[in-house]
């Protein structure tokens, strides 16, 4: 039997549509599910780092889904472990999202990588989604810079720095910390916290440390890039000495006076320095301190200040007496200098003797008016005055 040449074309036509309908839903179903977000923390590995991977993907069909299993594939030199893929994650409704977490980890090399996220559907006809996405690893580190320091260290005291922390990458570094450390290095502050830092921004940190001898000292600072610790630091050798740029006491017109019983010594006090002094107190050494001014509490002279004091001591040791000025600078630190005195040039007050008056002088003088008094008295009785008188 031979079937009309029309109705061979039409069973054609029928058969093109049927399938190609068919073709078109399972097309349609294909892409009904898709990425919607993607992020990865940090935004920037560093070698070794492993970042947390989280993403969001979307239903926007009108058929439930079936997905077997969800992972990331790795790439060359940035992978996330088997272990961590989801083997069996199941339906994913009409307009429902659903959330997956990945860890991928540096293996060391720099440079931009490309893994894949892999979705297995299920359902039949429905082809595999494989969403690819860059991973930057950059070992740019923070920058750790020493921007003030004293020009010398004096030992045991405080001395003040200032440490620059900068962020030069590309993402945000987070739990900074700067420590301090070294042989014979010790600071007020166990740690400094600067906490977070974007890319491109810089915090200083002042410091306070002693140093009790010539050593290294180490300025640490630990941060994260995610959950990554790091560590970077910086060191500086320190030799013990004078600052250039602290204060000095200079005692200018000086004078002494012998009080009889004790010694009184004036003068000012000047700052001669460039910096302020604090608690100033004059006093003295070699000899003993009495009253009225044991010592002589200044107080505090700004550069180039002056004030005047005043002190008074007994029984010195020899002729040669030490003047001290005790003071501190602003972080409490104690200085002291010292200025020698002779007291040959002591001027001598009204109501003490002379060391140049002899007693044996004084006594001859009360002896010879003695003398004169007996004399007069004999004359008076032998009639001597009497005749002087009449001649």
């Amino acid at each position: 039997m031979k079937f009309p040449h029309t109705l061979l074309i039409g069973a054609l036509v029928l058969f093109l549509l049927v399938t190609g309908g068919l073709s078109s839903a399972a097309a349609e179903e294909t892409g009904q599910v898709s990425v919607i977000s993607l992020t990865m923390d940090p935004e920037v590995l560093m070698p070794g780092d492993t970042a947390t991977i989280t993403a969001v993907i979307k239903n926007s069909g009108t058929t439930s889904v079936s997905i077997g299993r969800a992972l990331i594939m790795g790439v060359n030199e940035v992978y996330s472990p088997e272990a961590k893929a989801y083997n069996s994650v199941g339906m994913l409704g009409p307009g429902d999202e659903m959330t997956f977490t990945f860890p991928i980890t540096s293996r060391g090399q720099i440079g931009t990588y490309y893994p894949m996220l892999y979705l297995d559907f299920l359902n039949a006809g429905l082809s595999s989604l494989k969403y690819t996405f860059a991973v930057r690893v950059d070992d740019t580190q923070l920058s750790v810079a020493l921007i003030d320091q004293p020009d010398a260290f004096g030992e045991s005291r405080n001395e003040k720095v200032t440490v620059r922390v900068g962020n030069p990458r590309a993402n945000s570094l987070n739990g900074i910390q700067i420590s301090v450390s070294g042989d014979g290095v010790s600071s007020k502050q166990t740690t400094y916290f600067v906490g977070k830092l974007d890319p491109d921004q810089y915090v200083d940190a002042n410091l306070t440390v002693v140093v009790d001898k010539p050593t290294d000292i180490s300025f640490d600072v630990s941060y994260r890039n995610g959950q990554n610790l790091h560590t970077n630091s910086v060191q500086i050798p320190v030799s013990l000495g004078e600052r250039k740029v602290r204060a000095e006491m200079i005692l200018n017109n000086i004078e002494i006076v012998n009080k009889g019983t004790y010694y009184q010594v004036t003068g000012d006090v000047n700052n001669a320095g460039l910096e302020d002094a604090k608690s100033i107190i004059v006093t003295t050494a070699k000899a003993t301190p009495v009253a009225p001014m044991e010592s002589y509490v200044v107080g505090s002279l700004e550069p180039d200040g002056i004030a005047e004091f005043d002190v008074t001591f007994t029984n010195p040791e020899s002729n040669v007496v030490d003047l001290l000025v005790s003071y501190k600078d602003a972080d409490g630190n104690q200085y002291q200098s010292t200025v020698q005195v002779t007291l040959s040039g002591a001027v001598v007050s009204g109501n003490a003797t002379s060391s140049d008056e002899s007693p044996a002088g004084a006594v001859a003088a009360v002896v010879v008016i003695l003398l004169i008094g007996v004399c007069a008295v004999v004359a008076w009785r032998r009639g001597l005055l009497t005749d002087l008188r009449k001649k």
